[in-house]
């Protein structure tokens, strides 16, 4: 019979797979998938900081979808009638209070102790350890996910990449390297800021969804070319890799692929 999932027992299990003191990662995770963990998504926090310990820096998304325009919600509750009022009425993105949509994980992580934040609305991404100044301080407003972004500096730093119980269609690094060919999918996002004193409504260029066409099919010919391990962190099936190696290799991928069929 299994037990539940505790500190000790998932810092195993993330050394097993690979993680070291000193790393920079970038996590995307699913607590479901993880299973029963004493204390919850802290626990898993607590775990992969104390894995990396004082010198490495652990990194996870904190996007905000919900800080834009209705109409792109595709959300069955909201009706067309209410998109004024929603528009009129839509906080502003706060760093220290607007959650995160990337699960329970990315959630906790989010207030945790230390902390720090990226300021952009949407695809905001949080960062604790020596490095989340440098990863946090720069995102820009357009292409979000693109150059200028944290996704940029975690390439730069040659961070690791760990799909926590989740599959590639989570990897944001993807978006990164489709950024990167003239042929990137792209879209328009609208958000209220604040631009000095005033509440505005703004639009920026950004990568479009994936929507499960390419990502799913470049992470596995990733994992083929470089036999990426698929290991047991808790109850998910987790993978650890370079970022760096990824965006390398996706980035020929979308050069050759886009705009042809599907391989």
């Amino acid at each position: 019979m299994s037990l539940p999932n505790t500190k000790e027992s998932l810092g195993e299990d993330l050394t097993r797979i690979g993680l070291q003191p000193g790393m920079t990662v970038m996590v995307h995770s699913s607590l479901r998938n993880v299973g029963y963990t004493v204390g919850g998504p802290v626990t898993v926090i607590r775990a992969l900081l104390e894995a990396l310990g004082p010198e490495g820096t652990l990194v996870m998304p904190a996007e905000s979808p919900g800080v834009s325009d209705p109409a792109d919600w595709n959300d069955a509750r909201v009706r067309e009638d209410w998109f004024e009022t929603i528009r009129a009425h839509l906080p502003v993105f706060d760093p220290l209070t607007t959650a995160t949509t990337m699960g329970a994980i990315s959630e906790a992580f989010r207030t945790y102790p230390g902390t720090l934040r990226s300021n952009h609305p949407l695809v905001s991404v949080c960062a604790n350890g020596p490095l989340a100044g440098d990863i946090t301080e720069e995102h820009s407003l357009e292409f979000s996910e693109g150059r200028g972004t944290p996704f940029e500096r975690l390439y730069d730093l040659d961070a690791q990449t760990l799909l926590l119980g989740v599959g590639f269609n989570r990897c944001t690094s993807l978006h990164y390297a489709e950024s990167l060919v003239p042929q990137r999918r792209t879209t328009t996002h609208r958000y209220p800021m604040n631009v000095k004193g005033r509440r505005v409504w703004l639009e920026s260029a950004d990568m479009a969804n994936d929507d499960g066409i390419h990502f799913p099919v470049v992470g596995k010919k990733f994992v083929a070319a470089e036999s990426t391990p698929v290991c047991k962190v808790g109850e998910a099936d987790s993978m650890l890799f370079s970022t760096r190696k990824l965006v390398d290799f996706a980035e020929s991928y979308f050069a050759r692929s886009l705009g042809k069929p599907v391989e």
